[in-house]
């Protein structure tokens, strides 16, 4: 790197790289240095930087814990000792009390949500939800933008399944819609895609399935699930005869197409859930009458491997992360007693630590939970006004 402008006898570019290595609280609190400094940080490469060195398996940055509920944020910085939590609100003008808001997914410190509301038809018959607008924020600086839904009224329904990647090739971040159930030859478009560079909605094609012996197809777990830029949709579809099978159907970010299916490491007689740990899919696996469950990883992409067995309540257990000391501990939201709590488990003593109740976050057992990094990475077209910090809680 060419030697950049000094600051009191010190090259910029030597400054350049200890403030990369810095958790992003404190490269923030050094903008006031100087005005060096503050054009430094704020620059988009050294956000690249620095999110390329907390993107490391070994990084020591902190991972951010995002709590998702009655239409505000609650994170916290460490979730090693997740004791103090920060609330956010968003303005009154983004969201009402009539929405509910839903975490769509996570990718590089940048968060992306739906914001639906309850919609009823002239006769009262049924209500649906309808997607009012989506809202891609980043927790760590505040800032956010709001998207304005697909066009296509019968794309805001309740009936579509999103999921938020990082396009790694154009440098873009995406929005995939595409429908919770559909055939494969009804001739309809399947996929609705908003790109955040070009702030447009557009629908590729072709974008037929690469299973064509599949006649239907039901996404039966939403959102989908982003891990090596592909979003993991758990489907069961009906191949011959009316017997449904589960598989992962997966959407490529970057190539804007569908991919082989990946087929599941064991039978499915029961409770089934995909998701992401650390970077890796993840398959949360429980039989019927049976109240322990199992927790598949992928080693490398596409091979599994059984790491965790897990001895209660299969469908209350929802695992968050992996520790950073190994693969024996993972952090766990469940419910006792109607109260959302979080721990670690260690799988080698059979043992929870560290597990405190939630009401104050989650109250009425809502919410939702997202890990992700901190970041410095800059939203286009954000709005000027920023969440705003309400309130420490324990």
């Amino acid at each position: 790197m060419k030697c950049l402008k000094t600051t009191h006898c010190v090259p910029l570019d030597v400054i350049l790289e200890i403030l990369v290595w810095l958790p992003v609280k404190s490269a923030l609190r050094f903008k006031c240095v100087s005005k060096e400094w503050y054009n430094l940080i704020n620059t988009p490469f050294f956000a690249k930087l620095q999110l390329n060195k907390s993107l490391k398996p070994d990084s020591r940055h902190n991972r951010i814990l995002l709590c998702n509920a009655n239409r505000s944020i609650s994170i916290v910085d460490d979730i090693y000792d997740p004791l103090k939590w920060i609330k956010l609100n968003w303005p009154k003008d983004t969201v009402t009390g009539e929405d509910i808001i839903c975490i769509v997914g996570s990718c590089n410190g940048l968060v992306c949500f739906k914001v639906i509301r309850q919609n009823w038809p002239n006769d009262n018959t049924k209500f649906y939800y309808k997607a009012r607008c989506f809202l891609i924020c980043n927790p760590t600086t505040r800032t956010f933008k709001s998207i304005l839904p697909c066009s296509e009224t019968k794309w805001t329904n309740n009936f579509i399944s999103y999921g938020f990647g990082y396009d790694s090739e154009h440098d873009d971040y995406k929005i995939v819609g595409t429908r919770s159930r559909w055939r494969v030859d009804d001739g309809e478009r399947h996929v609705f895609i908003y790109s955040l560079k070009t702030d447009l909605w557009s629908s590729p094609t072709p974008l037929t399935l690469v299973s064509t012996e599949r006649r239907c197809l039901t996404i039966i777990q939403r959102p989908a699930i982003l891990v090596n830029d592909m979003l993991h949709y758990l489907v069961s579809f009906v191949t011959q005869g009316p017997i449904n099978e589960y598989k992962i159907a997966r959407f490529d970010v970057v190539y804007e197409k569908w991919r082989d299916d990946l087929r599941l490491p064991v039978k499915v007689n029961g409770h089934v859930r995909v998701g992401e740990l650390d970077g890796r899919l993840y398959l949360h696996v429980g039989e019927y009458g049976i109240e322990s469950s199992e927790i598949w990883m992928m080693e490398e992409y596409g091979s599994w491997k059984k790491m965790f067995h897990l001895p209660k309540e299969v469908y209350k257990i929802l695992p968050i992360a992996l520790s950073k000391d190994g693969s024996h501990r993972l952090f766990i939201r469940d419910y006792y007693n109607y109260s959302p709590r979080l721990f670690w488990y260690d799988q080698r003593d059979n043992t929870r630590t560290s597990s405190f109740t939630l009401n104050t976050l989650l109250p009425g057992n809502g919410g939702s939970f997202k890990l992700c990094i901190a970041s410095l990475v800059a939203i286009p077209g954000c709005s000027l006004t920023k969440l705003q910090q309400l309130e420490d809680g324990a």
